[in-house]
């Protein structure tokens, strides 16, 4: 059977741990820029970041004090790398959702993966007070389409997801990384990601106050889980011993019906042995009633 309590514990002892931290934890499809955005904010290259399924585990990296950073796998690219990031996203502070500009709003995927992580969080407000969406690749088009492609994603979180009130930024990462290799700050100021860095850094004493009721909700949402995972068990272990007790009563009904056939059929034995002994006993009689006879006309004829 496996060991619930010890896994219970173990999860407790990561949320004690990352009650510690703040995680950042970036959120979207594979090649919509999530990896190049956190290596933005690091001014590293600390993420691997290619146009090939490279993240399928989350990896962190320390920023500065106690924030980290997660750069989780894309969505819908592996079914295990979808749940490699479900179980990062349930840890977060903020979740960054980034989206790349090149292809348009946000595809239906998206939508439906912006639920799916929601529905971790019992508290919907929360969710949405530590959920921001990044626009990527600010220079793959004009501003004015960026701007409309950002308004049009926004009605459909609002829309489909119940989102409002949530932050955005548009950003480009390779502008910033151009800007910074280059030492220009006019490219590093219109690439978007100071401004999402002072975000960031701005909101560090309300996630820190924050932490202690995140811990406490992390931990209901365990409790609640192992409770389940023990009913369960109780149940399939229920299941068993009524099978068991079912199957140990048939036999014994079995054997209770061999028994009394043993039974009647040695009954009806005895009786027959009873007739015959009977009939023995007449036989002998007979028998002794023709010697006798037998004996009385001989001695008749020896006269």
């Amino acid at each position: 059977m496996k060991d619930y309590a010890a896994e219970f514990q173990r999860k407790i002892d990561e949320i004690n741990d990352d009650s510690k931290k703040i995680l950042i934890i970036n959120a979207g499809s594979m090649d919509h820029g999530k990896t190049s955005l956190f290596n933005s904010l690091l001014d590293k290259d600390a993420f691997k970041a290619d146009d090939i399924r490279t993240t399928v585990i989350s990896q962190s990296e320390h920023w500065f004090g106690d924030v980290w950073l997660v750069d989780t796998p894309g969505l819908n690219a592996e079914e295990e790398d979808d749940r490699e990031a479900y179980a990062a996203y349930q840890r977060a502070n903020l979740i960054v959702f980034v989206h790349t500009a090149k292809i348009g709003e946000l595809h239906r995927a998206e939508i439906n993966a912006i639920n799916n992580i929601k529905s971790f969080f019992e508290d919907k407000k929360f969710f949405w007070d530590h959920f921001c969406l990044v626009m990527t690749f600010l220079d793959a088009d004009s501003e004015d389409n960026v701007n409309s492609i950002l308004n049009k994603s926004l009605e459909d979180i609002k829309k489909h997801c119940g989102g409002n009130n949530f932050k955005t930024f548009v950003v480009s990462n390779s502008r910033y990384k151009k800007g910074s290799a280059e030492n220009k700050k006019v490219l590093i100021a219109k690439s978007g990601i100071l401004q999402f860095r002072d975000y960031l850094k701005h909101s560090l004493p309300k996630w820190r106050s924050e932490n202690n009721y995140f811990r406490g909700q992390r931990i209901d949402r365990e409790k609640k889980k192992i409770s389940a995972l023990l009913l369960s068990e109780r149940e399939n272990v229920q299941f068993s011993i009524d099978q068991t007790v079912a199957r140990l009563k048939k036999q014994q009904q079995d054997f209770i019906y061999r028994l009394e056939s043993v039974v009647d059929e040695y009954n009806s034995n005895d009786m027959e042995l009873d007739s015959m002994r009977y009939r023995l006993s007449s036989l002998k009689n007979d028998l002794s009633s023709l010697r006798q006879n037998h004996q009385r006309d001989r001695a008749r004829y020896d006269d």
